[in-house]
């Protein structure tokens, strides 16, 4: 079986994120057994600063085939950008040879790549993540709209992130999501350092939050929680990784609530930065207003926080009970009391088993059995 993966990018040190759902879904498949290739279209604006033009190399075993062009015009224009794909994998098939599957990510990407099964005869899976069809389809762009119809007509499967994802999709483009979760990084896995005993004080019990520093990730409210906290529970400190455009507003905003020596802005950073903080961290908290997935939830349950989230969508596939506590969206007073919940009864969470569920789901194993067996169906094989 030989597969294609279709990616807005390539994670780089400079940019982390960029394409990593996908990537990290390749390695998985290679590290199954299937034969990968990774299509890389990055069309950033000029602003992001990289190399430019058509790179072929490979990288932790996977054949990779890049093309970078500073464009910043993905979403208007469309033909040019179906024209470069298409040229792009004809130079896919001349070096790594013809796919079985094509797999696509985001529907923008999808859109793009739409003609390829017209052209080849070859079905593509399509796997939708963008939060801009989380939300009612009055709130989506036209263009939006237009693109998502064209990449989800174009595939012979469609997958979703989460359950709740999936609905909305059915609900917003009458499109039946199967529902296949990110894949969460092994070196994301184990137990946190920071253990305590039933009746052992904890100096001081340590809140970590990942996300970007953007309204939609509900850190202003995460200070007001964690604020109101504090005036219960004074042993506590927080530490917020990430950045974004409101990182200044929230300086201040802690400055206000004059919680500046119990709060660090730790910036962006690396994944085994991230895995370090995690490890000496107790428990997790994000108060997202839309996650269409919840890969940062995921991360810190795999090694062995609890959580407190928010009712905003992916996290409802896996906080429960056993290891965190939901709350509403934009709930900082409910927020606060998850908050105190959870560290008065740390000591309830066998953050051990937390950790091997999670893992267990989620792990790049289980999702690439998941993916293998999609795309025997889709190919119409009986075995891979």
């Amino acid at each position: 079986m030989k597969a294609l993966i279709i990616s807005r990018g390539v994670p780089t040190a400079k940019a982390p994120l960029n394409g990593i759902f996908e990537w990290d879904q390749a390695l998985a498949l290679k590290n199954a057994n299937v034969d990968v290739a990774f299509l890389a279209l990055d069309f950033r604006k000029i602003t992001e600063k990289r190399f430019w033009g058509i790179r072929r190399y490979v990288r932790d075993g996977i054949a990779v085939f890049e093309l970078s062009l500073p464009t910043g015009i993905y979403r208007r224009g469309l033909p040019i950008l179906q024209a470069l794909c298409n040229s792009m994998y004809q130079k896919v098939v001349h070096h790594w040879g013809r796919p079985d599957v094509l797999h696509t990510h985001f529907y923008f990407m999808g859109a793009i790549a739409a003609n390829l099964p017209k052209l080849t005869g070859i079905p593509m899976v399509h796997t939708e993540h963008s939060s801009k069809l989380n939300k009612s389809l009055e709130s989506i762009s036209s263009l939006d709209k237009k693109l998502a119809k064209k990449a989800f007509a174009a595939a012979s499967v469609i997958t979703a992130v989460s359950t709740a994802y999936a609905s909305v999709l059915a609900q917003n483009f009458a499109v039946r999501a199967q529902v296949l979760p990110n894949v969460v990084a092994l070196s994301l896995s184990g137990t946190s350092t920071s253990s305590v005993t039933e009746g052992e004080p904890i100096t001081p019990f340590t809140w970590i939050s990942v996300g970007r520093l953007i309204a939609s990730k509900g850190m202003s409210t995460l200070l007001d929680a964690f604020a109101n906290t504090l005036q219960q529970c004074p042993n506590q400190q927080l530490w917020i990784i990430g950045d974004g455009p409101q990182k200044v507003a929230l300086q201040n905003q802690i400055e206000q609530l004059g919680i500046q020596d119990k709060v660090e802005l730790l910036g962006a950073m690396p994944r085994e930065q991230v895995q370090a903080h995690l490890t000496n961290a107790h428990a997790f908290v994000l108060l997202s207003e839309s996650e269409t997935f919840g890969v940062s939830y995921i991360e810190a349950l795999a090694m062995g926080l609890p959580v407190v989230a928010t009712a905003c969508g992916g996290p409802s596939d896996f906080v429960n009970d056993s290891n965190g506590l939901m709350v509403p969206i934009g709930d900082a007073a409910t927020a606060s009391v998850a908050m105190q919940n959870v560290a008065n009864q740390y000591a309830i969470y066998n953050r051990e088993q937390l950790s091997k569920d999670i893992v267990q789901k989620y792990q790049p194993s289980a999702v690439a059995k998941q993916l293998k067996e999609m795309y025997t169906t889709v190919c119409g094989k009986i075995s891979l």
